[in-house]
């Protein structure tokens, strides 16, 4: 904050930045995460089959909370999965407009009663039978209090379920890590190709030649709003910005975050309990990104239940 010559609070900065910059990348966020989609609906699925498996869980009408929906993805994949005729109504929350407005046209052909709220959980009064919480609690910067608000809008019996997060106990994992290496040396082998004038020059200069070609992508557009309402006065990198909004995301910019350790979930959540763990991106990339073998060494790991890959994912069930 210093650096970048900003006078709020901690609190206030991660806040503001956290909200501009989901606003502007609702614009691009479905074809910029288009790998989510084969993982998630997998997870999804995999996780309610664990639900219904769980010999406290009697199926019945459902309202379910999206907590930091984003453009809806999360919900759409519960709908997709087999919750489906349970579902009796959805409550969307984000504290992005944007990602609301993009929410909103995607749940106009679910046919499901729909609320939007832009907002926080705490602004919540109302309690709820299913709550997710995709690929947000890396965004959050006082966990604890996010899992206590959790607790507290949520019904007996009431259901959480969270995933697309960093595993942090299993990230310094050795064979994590020897298949991480094992795909990075398969990439850099496959993707030999020649380079061009823009390949030496340093990223920083290729966008500061795009602006002034007026070129600016989602990046340059969150520091030039920052910029106008005096949140900052000098221009933050991608790494600086990642590092404020996914907190809990280790990146060059970031080296102490570990991310989410389930560890601390289960300390944090006394009254629930871990119907399953799951995890998958065993080699460091969701299955999109992988070639057709290592898709199905992914597969097969994902089959067995395997708990050492770059993803958390779980399904809980407050029992007290």
């Amino acid at each position: 904050m210093k650096k970048k010559g900003c006078v709020l609070t901690p609190e206030q900065f991660q806040e503001r930045l956290n909200i501009v910059f989901h606003d502007h990348e609702s614009v691009i966020y479905d074809e910029i995460h288009s790998d989510l989609q084969e993982s998630l609906q997998e997870q999804i699925d995999l996780l309610i089959s664990d639900l219904f498996k769980y010999k406290n869980f009697v199926p019945k009408k459902i309202n379910i909370l999206d907590i930091g929906c984003g453009t809806g993805l999360s919900t759409e994949y519960l709908i997709n999965s087999k919750l489906e005729p349970f579902v009796e109504h959805i409550t969307m929350l984000d504290s992005s407009k944007q990602m609301l407005n993009k929410a909103k046209a995607r749940a106009a052909k679910w046919n499901k009663p729909t609320r939007l709220v832009n907002g926080y959980v705490k602004d919540l009064q109302e309690k709820f039978d299913l709550i997710i919480v995709c690929s947000v609690l890396h965004h959050i910067p006082d966990l604890k209090d996010f899992l206590s608000q959790i607790d507290q809008i949520m019904k007996p019996n009431g259901v959480l379920i969270h995933l697309q997060d960093p595993n942090a106990d299993y990230l310094d994992d050795k064979i994590y890590k020897e298949r991480l290496s094992f795909f990075k040396n398969r990439l850099s082998s496959s993707s030999q190709k020649s380079k061009s004038l823009k390949d030496f020059i340093p990223k920083p200069a290729r966008r500061s030649l795009n602006r002034l070609r007026g070129r600016k992508d989602y990046i340059d557009l969150i520091n030039d709003q920052l910029l106008e309402e005096k949140v900052i006065t000098k221009r933050m990198n991608a790494d600086e910005i990642w590092s404020v909004t996914d907190i809990h995301v280790q990146n060059e910019a970031n080296l102490s975050s570990k991310g989410i350790s389930l560890n601390f979930l289960k300390k944090h959540l006394k009254t629930f309990n871990l119907i399953n763990q799951r995890s998958y991106g065993f080699f460091g990339k969701l299955k999109s990104d992988l070639d057709d073998e290592l898709k199905q060494k992914e597969e097969k790991l994902i089959r067995k239940n395997q708990l050492n890959g770059r993803n958390l994912s779980c399904i809980w069930m407050k029992e007290i």
